[in-house]
């Protein structure tokens, strides 16, 4: 018989190490898990840890104060990936003052790409985003200075001749 174990918000936040990638999903704040959000940005507050990790959202899980709000903190995120920007004011505001890596990636992208992690694939091949500001030809999605001189997260690929987005 299978026995469920349950988990306050404090224990779930002490799994989270240094440099780990968090993928909430939900657009705005549904499916948001907020204690668990809050009990992550205590942690970080209270001892500096978990820090230095990548944050992945395809749909700006927020509303302006909570969500992933609760991760815009110096430090905590190294790396920001994401998309729907509009409701994330302190996101916005450490990307423009060049606080965080960021990438923008179109947003039906990223939601296949959860899919493509959970089948253990290596990343979501499309044409979406050719000829953008997503295309690494172009600017590669990203979103500031600090952001220019990384490695591009997307690559061109061609098959069959033709030209391909690969989305790792």
């Amino acid at each position: 018989m299978i026995k469920a174990k349950f988990y306050k918000p404090d224990e779930i936040a002490a799994m989270f190490k240094d440099g780990m990638t968090v993928c909430p999903i939900g657009m705005t704040l549904v499916s948001a898990s907020e204690s668990i959000l809050k009990a992550l940005e205590k942690s970080f507050l209270e001892t500096g840890h978990p820090r230095d990790m990548t944050l992945l959202h395809s749909c700006g899980q927020s509303d302006r104060k909570d969500g992933i709000q609760h991760f815009a903190h110096e430090g905590m995120i190294k790396r920001i990936v994401g998309s729907h920007w509009g409701l994330q004011p302190r996101w916005m505001e450490m990307i423009a003052n060049s606080q965080v890596e960021a990438y923008c990636l179109p947003l039906g992208q990223i939601a296949q790409l959860y899919r493509s992690m959970a089948c253990g694939l290596p990343g979501k091949l499309s044409k979406v985003g050719l000829g953008t500001f997503v295309d690494p030809r172009y600017e590669g999605g990203k979103m500031n200075e600090r952001t220019k001189p990384l490695e591009d997260i997307v690559e061109i690929m061609q098959i069959d001749g033709e030209d391909y987005m690969f989305y790792r």
